[in-house]
């Protein structure tokens, strides 16, 4: 009895014990879910007051703890300790910072409300990333095209900033890093040349001028040094002034008055916006900005109603990235209409218009793929993205093609068979095995099945691009892929690589569509 009253205690105790752990961990683990709740409501609450939250498992915990919460902190008004958010800025940026309310003065968060974001973000952010291994084994080798290296100068390291092809003359507009434009044309090499203040990275033809968009500083600042102004001969002739790191322009006569008006995507840095420009009677342009916001990188101006007035369509990334059309209403009065949002670790950087379905409605195709600011890693959401017009402003995500640091894009018929295929080039990319990934052709096998097959081109020198641009160069009937050699990396990069591409005599690849045979 004693031994078998023994055992029963002994069960009972073993019961009894394995019951309080049970409720131990359910207790925990309600506890850790309702926190983890609270933290998601006080994420959203927060981070979706100035973009779109993104997911905590996009990035590491070391990225999130070392890079990204300090940036996120200060923006709610919390200054970590040894941090300043403002470093590198001079004094005259500050005062443009604290006249914009950028870093706000006073915490819009507790110190306990801020504990609770942090550990959801950290508690669902992975370890580690790691390369898709379906990636390795996708691409083909290219043969459609073939590459040809061109020497624009004698500059090194190649900092191309800008091209544009213009149809008209058949030649090639380029703009450097050393403040310099070339106009080169094919079988001739560079036909003309130009100093400018600072380095061009947009062209446009109008009526049979040429137009630069200088940018001022190249790198991230909050000053309005940028200039648009139009090329006569090697002189230029500014036309506005005090630009905040211009990226994009239009020029054209949105209302058909006779007078064209200018559209400036004011990239910035922690501010910035999209402005249009319009000439007084004076032959002064004035400023209007349609959009005081951040990040404005690339637009277009298209009817996008059907209503037979000039609307603009525009991307803004740095931040609360997103695409807006512009809708023209009536004499140069605008109604924004945001009809794209995505989070702010998408890294968005390119766009581009086209009736991927032939229905007569313009589609959009963006690209996200920047990787030089917080969080540099490979992330499985960079690529390509189509979008779908739908009607009434509805675009729907048809078609998703990553790439790891995508940050170009060009659509077109590039093999004639009546649909639409993609260049892409990746200025990140995975610098391992998938480095030659930096360019990459994607044909269309099925439209209708968003089905295309990837091709990239093995090279001792892999392309380094900022720039991307179509045109028939050889005048053979097919569209031919032109990049600008830009060989610095914002990012860290294999050394062997980074004295590759710094030590190439080149400034162009051209690669020439083998569709059909040039001109002899």
């Amino acid at each position: 009895m004693r031994i078998r009253g023994t055992v029963f205690l002994s069960l009972f105790i073993v019961t009894g014990l394995i019951g309080l752990n049970s409720f131990t961990v359910k207790t925990k683990f309600a506890s850790t879910a309702a926190a983890d709740l609270e933290g998601r409501a006080l994420f959203l609450r927060h981070c979706t007051v100035c973009h779109l939250a993104p997911d905590p498992a996009g990035l590491t915990k070391e990225i999130w703890t070392r890079h990204v919460l300090p940036v996120m902190a200060a923006r709610m008004g919390i200054i970590y300790p040894n941090y300043d958010p403002l470093r590198g800025l001079t004094d005259e940026e500050r005062i443009i910072v604290k006249k914009h309310n950028i870093i706000p003065e006073e915490p819009v968060c507790t110190d306990a409300d801020w504990a609770k974001i942090t550990d959801y973000i950290i508690s669902n952010a992975p370890d580690s990333l790691s390369v898709e291994e379906n990636r390795l084994t996708r691409n083909s080798p290219l043969t459609q095209f073939a590459r040809r290296d061109v020497q624009v100068d004698d500059k090194t390291p190649s900092l191309i900033t800008g091209l544009k092809y213009n149809n008209t003359t058949k030649t090639l507009w380029i703009g450097n890093y050393y403040n310099q434009v070339f106009n080169w044309q094919y079988g001739k090499g560079v036909v003309k040349k130009a100093n400018t203040a600072s380095p061009v990275v947009d062209f446009n033809f109008y009526q049979n001028n040429v137009y630069l968009t200088e940018i001022g500083k190249l790198y991230p600042t909050e000053l309005s040094t940028g200039l648009y102004a139009q090329l006569n001969d090697t002189t230029s002739t500014p036309l506005i002034n005090s630009l905040h790191r211009p990226v994009n322009t239009r020029i054209t006569d949105l209302n058909n008055d006779g007078v064209p008006e200018i559209i400036v995507c004011n990239f910035g840095n922690k501010t910035g916006g999209l402005s249009l420009f319009k000439k007084n009677k004076a032959g002064k342009y004035t400023e209007d900005v349609l959009l005081p916001l951040a990040g404005a990188i690339k637009c277009y101006v298209k009817d996008m109603n059907g209503d037979g007035k000039k609307d603009i369509v525009a991307m803004f990334s740095q931040g609360d990235e997103s695409v807006y059309i512009f809708y023209q209403k009536d004499n140069l009065n605008f109604k924004a209409k945001r009809v794209l949002r995505f989070p702010p670790d998408y890294g968005t950087t390119d766009m581009v218009l086209v009736d991927y379905n032939n229905d007569g409605l313009t589609d959009i195709v963006t690209v996200h793929g920047d990787n030089a600011d917080y969080s540099n890693i490979l992330k499985a959401y960079h690529g390509i993205r189509l979008h779908i017009n739908q009607g009434a402003d509805v675009f729907k995500e048809k078609f998703f093609y990553p790439i790891y640091g995508v940050t170009r894009v060009l659509a077109e018929d590039f093999d004639k068979d009546g649909d639409i295929d993609f260049v892409a080039t990746s200025f990140f990319p995975e610098f391992g095995k998938l480095v030659d990934e930096s360019f990459v052709y994607l044909e269309n096998t099925n439209k209708d099945q968003f089905t295309f097959k990837s091709y990239i081109q093995k090279s001792e020198i892999p392309i380094k691009t900022l720039t991307l641009e179509k045109a028939d160069v050889d005048g053979d009937g097919d569209m031919d892929i032109i990049t600008g050699n830009f060989a610095q990396s914002p990012g860290p990069a294999p050394t062997a690589l980074d004295e590759k591409w710094k030590s190439a005599k080149y400034g162009l690849s051209i690669f020439y569509n083998q569709l059909y045979q040039p001109k002899k």
